[in-house]
């Protein structure tokens, strides 16, 4: 790997550089480690900053949401703090009961957290975001496997078995023998978007790639793959990061 810099509309951007006999094309990924592009072994440089400057919109568009995304504070499990949950930011709500085990009661506007009482200060904060992150695994298997299994028997083929993962970068992923793997994260967002990704992997259960045969397939499903696709790239989830 190396490191490199880039102006592109007048911003200097650091990016990493990586080679991969593997690629056959340019691939280009913002985190929140920043930009990483990675070449085919044989393609030279120059070309991968004529690329750079062909998708300059779409690099410093994600480079200044994962910045916005930074500047969120992380979810340490107090009191008050909030979670998102399709679209909206539940506050956090920590209550102190007489049993050991922590329950999570979701209500309208308040995610509500019923902790040992004997628990308090750093311990409690960690046992409640604990908590937090089982509930939302369990509430992302809940919403998106139906949603999976739908949009597979409308393409005629059997539900997926679906898993929850916790990444920085992918929102969801395919297997080649037909399993589904879902960021919990995505939970935060609109049903509109959960519903655009389901939608999308649905599609790889019969075409891997990107391609044309794929884009059809996606049409059939949801006409309005692409403005959702626009919608989620733009945005930002809300509550605090964890």
């Amino acid at each position: 790997m190396e490191s490199r810099s880039i102006i592109l509309s007048g911003r200097t951007v650091g990016y990493t550089l990586k080679r991969s006999a593997r690629r056959r094309t340019i691939g280009f990924r913002v985190g929140s480690d920043g930009l990483c592009v990675t070449l085919p072994r044989r393609v030279a440089i120059r070309e991968a900053e004529s690329a750079l400057r062909e998708k300059s919109g779409w690099i410093l568009s994600k480079l200044d949401k994962w910045t916005e995304r930074a500047s969120i504070p992380e979810l340490t499990g107090a009191d008050g703090e909030s979670v998102g949950y399709l679209g909206r930011a539940l506050t956090l709500r920590v209550v102190g009961h007489s049993r050991a085990r922590t329950l999570i009661v979701p209500e309208a506007n308040a995610l509500v957290v019923h902790v040992d009482s004997g628990l308090s200060g750093s311990l409690r904060d960690a046992t409640v975001k604990r908590a937090l992150e089982r509930w939302r695994r369990r509430a992302a298997l809940e919403l998106m496997a139906p949603r999976l299994a739908r949009f597979a028997a409308e393409l005629n083929r059997p539900a997926p078995a679906v898993s929850i993962r916790v990444n920085a970068s992918r929102w969801g992923s395919c297997s080649s023998d037909g399993s589904i793997r879902m960021n919990a994260r995505l939970i935060a967002f609109d049903e509109a978007l959960v519903d655009y990704v389901c939608a999308h992997e649905a599609c790889h259960l019969i075409e891997m790639n990107h391609g044309p045969r794929f884009y059809a397939l996606l049409d059939r499903l949801m006409p309005d793959h692409r403005s959702r696709s626009a919608a989620l790239k733009a945005a930002v989830a809300p509550g605090h990061v964890f």
